[in-house]
């Protein structure tokens, strides 16, 4: 599909360790010019984890992020090692290097843009299960990491009451609690058809047992017997000219 709205130029503003920041030319559906900003993550973005215990409790991390200038309750998460990392791989060196735990069980959940306005960062998000602790955190010299552990309960109340506003946190969260209803209805749908056979061969069994049970009951050829029509055959068509040459 053709848009009206497209850009004309790009040109570098500056760059980072990390991140390009760009000016576009752009062309607007009425024709007019205008000059955004556009902020190209070199690596692609990262990957985080939904790292869920035995219990079934919640991993998550406590740091101070100086950008919102105040502290901020996440998932695990981490940029890639380069554009072409496996972000599997990215979710799983970064789970183990902020919490210590190395998972069992990767199941990916979600992928998501940043800031899809004007950035190209996204985070793919996995389930992390069976985890093992296998060593203490190895933080970057940057990090002020606090472990916490909380139910999913207790973090989508968060969520909903805004103490929980971190976008990647709160789509894993999200995606991790539509992945236990999408699993509980696929468990009861199998559980539903496993009992089917043995369901309807019992109910064939007793319709049947009741027919017999109501055998002789009827009132009479091609008459109802225990509330069921039966057709009259071809026997009861001759006892019932027999009766009538009886009669006269």
């Amino acid at each position: 599909m053709e848009h009206k709205l497209h850009r004309t130029d790009r040109q570098l503003a500056s760059a980072g360790a990390v991140l390009e920041f760009y000016r576009d030319t752009m062309v607007l559906p009425d024709g007019q010019v205008q000059t955004w900003d556009y902020v190209h993550h070199k690596k692609g973005g990262g990957a985080c984890t939904v790292p869920v215990l035995p219990d079934g409790r919640i991993l998550l991390i406590r740091q101070f992020r100086p950008a919102i200038d105040r502290e901020a309750l996440e998932l695990p998460a981490g940029a890639r090692d380069s554009s072409g990392e496996d972000p599997a791989v990215t979710a799983a060196r970064e789970l183990e290097e902020e919490t210590g735990y190395r998972p069992g069980r990767m199941t990916k959940l979600a992928h998501i843009l940043t800031a899809i306005a004007w950035c190209n960062e996204s985070t793919d998000i996995y389930l992390a299960r069976d985890l093992e602790p296998v060593s203490s955190q190895h933080l970057d010299e940057a990090e002020e990491i606090e472990l916490c552990i909380m139910s999913l309960d207790d973090l989508c109340n968060r969520i909903f009451a805004g103490e929980i506003q971190d976008a990647k946190t709160v789509a894993g969260i999200m995606a991790y609690r539509s992945f236990l209803a999408m699993e509980e209805q696929k468990n009861a749908a199998a559980s539903s058809e496993a009992q089917a056979p043995e369901d309807s061969g019992d109910s064939f069994r007793s319709a049947g047992s009741a027919n017999r049970g109501q055998k002789g009951q009827g009132d009479g050829p091609g008459k109802p017997s225990g509330g069921i029509q039966r057709p009259e055959t071809m026997l009861d068509k001759l006892r019932r000219i027999v009766r009538r040459a009886h009669t006269g």
